[in-house]
């Protein structure tokens, strides 16, 4: 059962359909698999991504116009490749490692030439140097089930729909909603349940789908706004990098 932890917003509460475990599968994605006793968790135990996490990659630009990487700012903090030319620097090294190690469509570029941070001074390094050192994070998918209902007034009549608390860019563009805030809400009432960080919505998340709709920022924006009732939230983000005692302390700024 891929998916089975549930959050009821108007009920305030987090119920489990079963073991809610998040776990990094070999596909990249943090999800919930379940045990029938309904029972209450704490998320702990992970499986790793069988390609590093974190990487490093050394581009040199030679009699090329430009590196062959197409990317998005996206959280401000990092680059969000897009992607990739067929030839060039990036299609050139990509042909020379094994491919755990190769450049994909979806990593985050975390910094370029000991720049890092800023995605705009990470970008002038593609277009200023002609060599390039880059420390890149794999891109994984955390997939939530919330439950979204209408609050009660305190004269007991229905109210309108609980705020869902998160903020997004105000022209969303690329593939989802970069989050900027999580204020009071649905989400952060999810985030004030869940001790396990995997499983938390977190500044710098990209919301990319609701439900069934994905397919761009604008289509994602249009049914996060209108959702009701229980639905599933489809989140990318950095890929978490771990050490001997848990996680890194940069293990979700990107």
């Amino acid at each position: 059962q891929r998916l089975s932890s549930r959050f009821d917003g108007a009920q305030g509460c987090f119920t489990v359909q079963g073991d809610c475990r998040p776990r990094l599968t070999a596909m990249g994605t943090v999800c919930c698999a379940g045990d029938p006793a309904g029972q209450s968790f704490e998320p702990s135990e992970l499986i790793y991504h069988p390609r590093p996490a974190k990487y490093e990659v050394t581009l040199e630009m030679g009699a090329h116009k430009s590196y062959g990487l197409y990317t998005d700012t996206h959280d401000t903090t990092t680059l969000y490749v897009t992607s990739l030319a067929d030839d060039g620097p990036v299609a050139a090294y990509n042909q020379q490692v094994e491919p755990e190690f190769q450049l994909a469509r979806g990593d985050f570029i975390v910094e370029a030439n000991g720049v890092s941070g800023d995605a705009v001074a990470i970008l002038d390094k593609f277009t200023n140097d002609d060599r390039v050192v880059l420390k890149v994070r794999r891109r994984i998918e955390v997939t939530l089930i919330l439950d979204r209902k209408k609050v009660t007034n305190e004269d007991g009549t229905e109210g309108d729909l609980q705020p869902l608390g998160v903020e997004w860019s105000e022209h969303p563009k690329a593939e989802g909603l970069v989050v900027m805030a999580v204020n009071r809400g649905l989400i952060a009432d999810w985030n004030d349940l869940i001790l396990d960080p995997t499983s938390k919505v977190h500044v710098g998340d990209c919301i990319v789908g609701v439900g069934s709709n994905k397919g761009g920022a604008l289509n994602v924006a249009k049914a996060l706004e209108e959702v009701t009732g229980t639905f599933q939230l489809s989140l990318v983000r950095a890929a978490p990098v771990f050490n001997d005692a848990g996680f890194s302390c940069s293990c979700f700024s990107h």
